[in-house]
């Protein structure tokens, strides 16, 4: 029989190595996936009256029923979710009751659309650039409508947050699992304070 070569010092620095390179290069992937992820896309949509900024490697996506929509595509199942709704108001009315309408307008919309939806709370918000804002918070379950794909139904949280700014309204939602609904949030707190609102560019 006949026995393995003893392994040297230098067999063990080699081994040593391998590992250090590899513990590295994922130290590496690590930081370059954190900062992809902590860039920033500007959309500007002047026909629409709408530019902010989203995170850059969010899937934007087209709907006939929102004027933005952008998915986080590492969030899962059933992913966290931004949109923004656009709709023309009376400059020369209280801008609080016209914000809590629209609030309450797509509420009503969301209960029509949603499973065991309930609103949780609305009330006024922080203020952005020195204008009232009007804030919903709400609860739905979420459930697959594609009989071919298996998904658990999931609770969902969601906050609106509406403004307004030259006599042009916008409701920016944030929709996230439960369980990742605070940390979501704070990212679409700066969505928020990003929002440029305007009359859209074919109006006077």
């Amino acid at each position: 029989m006949t026995l393995p070569p003893a392994r040297t010092r230098r067999d063990r620095w080699s081994d040593w190595a391998v590992i250090a390179l590899l513990v590295v290069a994922l130290l590496v992937g690590w930081a370059v996936m954190a900062a992809a992820r902590g860039q920033r896309a500007t959309l500007a949509d002047p026909a629409a009256g709408l530019t902010v900024d989203y995170p850059q490697d969010w899937l934007v996506q087209s709907s006939e029923d929102v004027a933005f929509r952008a998915v986080d595509p590492h969030s899962g199942a059933w992913p966290t979710t931004y949109e923004v709704r656009l709709a023309p108001i009376d400059a020369g009315v209280p801008l609080t009751p016209a914000l809590t309408m629209l609030l309450n307008n797509v509420s009503l919309t969301r209960a029509q659309q949603s499973t065991a939806y309930h609103l949780l709370e609305l009330a006024p918000g922080d203020e952005v650039d020195g204008q009232p804002t009007m804030e919903a918070t709400y609860v739905y379950v979420a459930e697959g409508d594609d009989p071919f794909v298996q998904r658990m139904p999931a609770v969902m949280l969601g906050l609106d947050v509406a403004l307004a700014h030259d006599g042009q309204a916008a409701v920016l939602s944030l929709v996230a699992p439960e369980d990742s609904f605070e940390e979501a949030e704070r990212s679409f707190r700066s969505f928020v304070r990003s929002a440029e609102i305007s009359l859209p560019a074919s109006l006077p």
